[in-house]
Formats: C-alpha cells, structure tokens, sequence
C-alpha cells in the first residue's frame, strides 16, 4: 500500500526553533510579579526531625512566604503507585534530597540564601545503604510495612527436571549500577494560583495523573489544576511522576504570585528518580545444541527511600527475564527493597536494560562454552509468533527477533568482523565485535489501566487539529501524529496541528513512556479521524441532499456526483452554520491471553525488538575502551518517521554505551559523590560511534498503519553488544558495569579471569 505521509521523511516542525535556542521550555518562563521559590533539602540520608526554625528567615527582606508541611493543605503526600514521597517532611528524612521547606522570595539570590538560614535539628538514625542489607531481620526499619516493597515469586514450567536433562549449566552473578536519567532540561517550572485555579507550567510525561496526584495533596478539585508541560526538555522516565509540582504548588497557594522553582544539575541529581541498581544471579540450563531449556534468576533491586514505580519495574524484570529467546521452564525471585539511596524509578527501558544484560552476557558464555556461533544461537532460541512466552503467554502479535537476526547476519559489520578486528592502528590495540538482541513490551502490561484518547476538529479556516494528552518529550511523536492524522485525512500535512501536554484542552490519553504513544496514541487517531470523517461525510450529505454512501473523499475535498468542495470551503460553510465538526477516539490497549498471579503488568502482548553489533577497540595499557561502530536494527513494526526512528536509534545507542562504559553514579553512606558532568561522566559527541540503523518493519495488525513502539528498546541491547565486544576483544568478562578502564585493566593483568 502506498502512503503519502506515514513512512516518509518528513522535517519536524520544531527543529529550526530548538536548534537555534529559540524554543521556550517550562524553565525559561517568565510572568509579570513572579517571584523565586527554593526547595530545602534535608542534607542527611536518616534523621527524626527534632525542630525546623523558619522565624529568622521569615523576617528577612525579601522573603515572601516560608513554607513546610503545616502548609499543606490536603495529603501529604505523593507517588504514581503509592504516595509515600512527603510533600515536605514532617518527623523523618530518609534520604538527604527529602524536601523540609520552601521559601520564596523576590529574587532567586535571595531565595537561595534565606534557604540556607533555615535551621533545622535532627536526631540521625542509622542508615542503610545497600539493599541486600536492607534484606536482613535486624536492619534498620526505613518505613513502617519494613524494607522490602514487593517480594515475588513466578514459576512456570519444571524448573528443575529441566536442571537435570541440562547438558551444560551458566551460572553468574551481575551487577548493574545506579544511572542518571539525565535529561537537558532539569526539574523545574511555574506556579500560579488566581481565583481558586491553579496553573502550572512543568515538564512531565502525564498531566492528567499530575492532575489528579496534585488534587489529593492541595484540595483543589481537579478541573481547577491545569497542567501545561509542553515542550519538555528530556525525560527518560524521570518526569514520569511528580518532580517538584508539589513543592511549588504550595508555594504558589501560600505567595499569591506566580512562583518559579528551577532545579540546579547538583539538586537535579541528589533527586531525580534515577535507574534501579540491581545485583542479579541468573542460572540458565542448555542442551548440547544450544537450546535454552530453563533459567532461574534471583533478583534485588534498590529501589532507594520511596516506592516510586520499583514494584513496576521489578514487575518489568520479571517479564523479560528470559529476554528474547523461547525458555520453556522459568523461576525468578525478585526483590525491590528500600534503602536511605535516592529514589529509584522509571527509566527508560523500566528495568529491561539491567536484565537484558544479563540475559545476553549469559548467551555469549553458553555460546563460547559450546563452541557456536553467538549469532545462530540466538537464532536457533529466538521467539516468534504463536510461541509460549515464559511465563506461559501466547504471543499472539508480531515478533521482530528473527527477522533482526537475520539482517544483523547481511551486515558488513558481522559479516566481516574478522577482517575488521584485524584492522587495528596500534599493536597495543585489540578490536572486538559483539552483538546481543533485546524485545520490550509495549504498553503497561495486563492489569493496569491503558488507554489512549483523542479529539481531531475542523477549524473554520479548513484546518484540523489534533488534541492528544501524552506529551513530546523530545522523542518526536507529534510528528508522526501529524502525519498519521494526514494520512487519514486525506489533506497535507501542514494542515494538521497537534496540540499535547494541555490538560485545559487535551483528553487523558496515558503517559508518555512504556514505548506506547505511537501504538495506543496513534490507534486513538485512527479512531478520531473516522469519526470527524464520518461526520464531514454527513455534512456533505445532508448540505447536498445526497445519498452519505455517493460522498467520498479525494485528497483535500469530497465529492460526490452533484461535484466537489474543498475542505475550507466546507469548513467556512459548517462556521457559518455554526456547526463544531469534531470527531473522539478510545483506544484500549489489548492484553495478553493470562495473567500472572499477584503481579500486575504481566505479560506485555506487544513487543518493540532491537538487535545491535558494536564494535570496540581496546588499549590493552589502559583497558580504555572506546566503541567505534554500532549497528542498530530494530523492529518497530511500521516505521512512522524515519527520522524520529534515526534519531531514537542514534540516542538510544549513544545512552546505553554510556551504560556499559562510563555512567558511574556514586552513592556512599546515603550521599551522591558524583554531583555533575565533571564527576558523572557521560558521552559526549566525541564519543559517539558511527550509528548504522537497520530498520526491519514487521507489520503489527493491530497498530495504526502496522506500527508498534521502539523508544525504550533502542537502549536496551547495545550495552551487553558493547560487553560481549569487550570479551571478544581481549577475553575479559565485564560482569559489574560500567565497563571502565581500570575494571578491563585489571581484567586483563588477570588474563581473563572474571571480574
């Protein structure tokens, strides 16, 4: 079938604007009378508050309002799943970003130096900081239901008959470190209370659950709170809950002005919700020929001092535990425990990067110990279409990995990988390729809500716009919304505006995350654009007293027998008549065919699948590891916007090589020692490999035009490619990232022991 706009390289309309530093963002907002409001952090991992003093501060000239919890009107309290994060701490801090106060003042200078003055007495309660700890009987209790938020527990199959027929048996401990989503644009926004209405201009992935957390914590009834997020500067998962909007609610309520909080990189850090750490023991069993016949898998997960979305993501883990490949018989213990370490969350990937580690270092070992091919093992073992999942699923949608697998095998990069590790500028120097393979489920999973909505109206100047509340965070949907909507419409693309992020105007239609936006919203599209057509059809129908079933569409205008009329022409007829043409999409996600017991998000039934080659050079007098090249290929089902595809490829890659070899957050006692970049080290453009991207399109039935989600997939297997290119490369076996030159030193000093 051929298209006019889906599947074409179309330019986003907001390059030129953010490419320039024109684009305003939520932080760069500035409004008549507004006044700088700081956040007080408690600068202590474990304390019984004894006395916060803010008279001092309250006197000083300047200062507007002083705030703490006795300000908060309603709960105090916050969290997507549980709202156990204090909007300001009343009697304890359990890790030192907790939020104590706020001031606000008439300069942000003076703000910050009346925060400073506030006084605040603490008793300081033993800490704990490592999850396997937290674990213990005697540990230190971080919340009163203890320390542990979920425990679970999924077995299928016979586990352990399968032990037994095993010819060859893997077992390894993995570690994955703490990262930090690190997004451009830090927390940070505007507040305004007029009237009884509240208004708040800030970054987030979805208004309408800020909607609705927020009317818990302030008593305003939620049509009364409008949340404006859009544009948002990055994301990653870390604005899938409340950031600081509670804390510059309050504010707002108790100033009377409009008050703007914006976060320092240093805040930014010490509070962001950041990617779990997790220790991972994975035993997987394998016939002689390379086929998986069971994995048992133990996992802890410090999910730091607040639920955030830990028991999702540990939930997530699960799911994905086997990652790619066809395991008949699987256990998997999992652990999601509370320490006094920042919180923990969604980001992207949702714990699928950690797991998918492991799972693909445990496939190059079998691979090495059996003398095959890393490439045809994951072939001979990769899912398909009508299998049993792991956990016992039909996967009744489209499965990308073999068909991945086997355009990674066409690549030069494979296909000649010899030759090019060979090609090496210094003797000192070795070379390495590695791939790996990684799906992720597309959506929230069975037994949460998930669900899209839209609204698509006629304007009178002939234009249609698109109401959609998920917003852009960077990753480029409203593109591939304007061109979907075009498609259906039959008009060009420059008559078609989105508008997103606006609760004041935008339906609920889900989070910005799970890799859902392109296949939940874009089916609620579908569905508007159907409706607004049907009613434009009747419009005509009516107008020229013919048959609806002569009215058709031809390109920008309909036409019947009687003639033709363009589709301004039809819109200033239907404004004259004072007629709303208007037509609203629901779009629930489908579900997988069986649930798992006591575990909500399992399974996923929609998969987005990557398969990646990188390739490394190493400097074996340092262990310094740079990547040269990645071949990016996934499966994302119909492609939408080639560019948007290119460009979530090339980042997706770029943060999960910095996953395997320099993203180190350092936590210690409770304090993050690794404040900015000139500590936290990320990539830079002159780290980026050369990015090929692949693109194989699957077509999935059930998406708009075929398509699925790719985002969060696109970082999830090029770190174990770039650890499996490390072995390949000088037979060192990077089993506790991040990969950095002193680990691959001594690695190498050892001559290949594990490290």
């Amino acid at each position: 079938m051929k298209f006019k706009w889906v599947g074409k390289p179309v330019v986003r309309e907001d390059a030129w604007e953010k490419a320039t530093g024109r684009t305003k963002y939520m932080t760069d907002l500035t409004f008549p009378d507004m006044v700088w409001g700081k956040i007080v952090r408690a600068g202590i991992p474990h304390a019984r508050i004894l006395e916060i003093d803010t008279t001092e501060v309250e006197r000083l000239p300047g200062v507007i309002a002083v705030v703490t919890y006795k300000d908060v009107p309603g709960l105090n309290g916050y969290g997507i799943a549980i709202p156990d994060q204090p909007v300001f701490c009343e009697d304890r801090v359990r890790y030192e970003g907790d939020p104590i106060a706020g001031v606000v003042a008439e300069t942000r200078e003076i703000a910050e130096q009346a925060a400073a003055s506030i006084r605040v007495k603490y008793e300081e309660l033993p800490g704990i900081f490592d999850p396997r700890e937290a674990l213990k009987a005697e540990a230190p209790g971080i919340h009163d239901k203890g320390n542990v938020l979920l425990q679970a527990h999924v077995k299928n199959g016979d586990v352990d008959a399968a032990f037994k027929e095993a010819y060859l048996i893997v077992e390894r401990d993995y570690y994955v470190p703490v990262q930090f989503p690190v997004y451009l644009e830090v927390e940070g926004g505007v507040a305004e209370y007029k009237e009884g209405h509240l208004t708040i201009w800030c970054g987030s992935q979805y208004p309408s659950q800020d909607q609705r957390q927020l009317s818990a914590v302030l008593r305003i009834p939620q049509e009364k709170i409008r949340i404006i997020s859009n544009p948002v500067g990055g994301a990653f998962g870390g604005k899938d809950d409340l950031t600081i909007q509670p804390q510059l609610a309050v504010m707002a309520l108790k100033a009377g002005r409009p008050v703007k909080v914006v976060n320092t990189r240093e805040e930014s850090n010490r509070t962001s919700w950041k990617r779990h750490p997790m220790f991972i023991n994975m035993k997987t069993a394998v016939k002689k020929d390379g086929t998986l016949l069971a994995n048992k898998v133990e996992v802890v997960t410090d999910t730091g001092a607040y639920a955030g979305l830990g028991g999702p993501v540990l939930t997530n883990v699960i799911g994905h535990a086997c990652g790619a490949y066809r395991v008949p018989n699987l256990e998997v213990t999992g652990y999601c425990v509370h320490t006094n370490n920042s919180p923990c969350s969604a980001m992207r990937g949702f714990g699928v990067p950690q797991i998918t580690f492991a799972m693909e270092s445990q496939m190059d070992i079998i691979a090495g110990e059996l003398g095959l091919d890393p490439l045809e093992i994951r072939l001979k073992n990769g899912l398909v279409t009508g299998d049993k999942g792991p956990l016992g699923n039909t996967l009744s949608t489209t499965m990308g990995v073999i068909p991945t697998l086997l355009k990674a095998k066409e690549t030069e990069l494979w296909r000649r990988r010899e030759v090019i590790k060979k090609e090496v500028t210094k003797p000192w120097k070795k070379r390495g390729v590695g791939i790996a393979t990684s799906i992720k489920g597309v959506g929230l999973g069975r037994g949460i809500p998930d669900y899209s909505a839209a609204d698509i109206t006629l304007t009178g100047a002939g234009d249609y716009l698109v109401f959609i509340g998920c917003p852009e965070i960077g990753q480029g949907n409203h593109i591939a919304f304007a061109q979907m909507a075009a498609e259906l419409l039959h008009c060009p693309i420059s008559r078609v505006k989105v508008i997103m992020g606006d609760s004041s105007c935008t339906p609920d239609s889900g989070i910005t995350a799970a890799s859902r936006t392109i296949y939940a919203g874009g089916n609620a599209i579908l569905l508007a654009a159907e409706e607004i057509k049907h009613k434009i059809i009747q419009f005509v129908s009516k107008y020229w007293e013919v048959p609806a079933a002569e009215v058709y569409f031809d390109e920008y205008k309909v036409c019947s027998k009687k003639g033709q009329m363009s589709i301004p022409e039809l819109a200033l007829l239907a404004e004259k008549q004072r007629i709303t043409i208007k037509g609203s999409g629901y779009f629930d996600m489908p579900t997988a065919d069986k649930d798992v017991e006591g575990l909500e998000g399992l399974p996923c039934v929609v998969f987005g699948t990557v398969t990646q080659i990188a390739l490394v050079e190493v400097d074996t007098c340092t262990g310094y590891v740079e990547v040269l090249e990645s071949v990016c290929i996934p499966d994302a089902g119909r492609v939408i916007n080639i560019q948007g595809l290119e460009g979530q490829a090339e980042g997706g890659t770029v943060m999960g090589m910095g996953y395997a070899i320099m993203e180190k957050g350092v936590i210690k006692d409770g304090y993050i020692l690794t404040g900015n970049y000139d500590t936290y080290i990320i990539p830079t453009s002159l780290d980026c490999p050369d990015i090929a991207v692949y693109p194989v399109e699957e077509l999935e039935k059930t998406g708009p035009f075929g398509a699925k989600g790719i985002a969060e997939a696109l970082s999830t297997a090029i770190t174990p490619a770039v650890i499996n290119a490390i072995y390949d490369a000088v037979g060192v076996r990077i089993r506790h990232l991040p990969a950095t030159a002193e680990r691959v030193f001594a690695g190498i000093q050892q001559q290949g022991n594990n490290i």
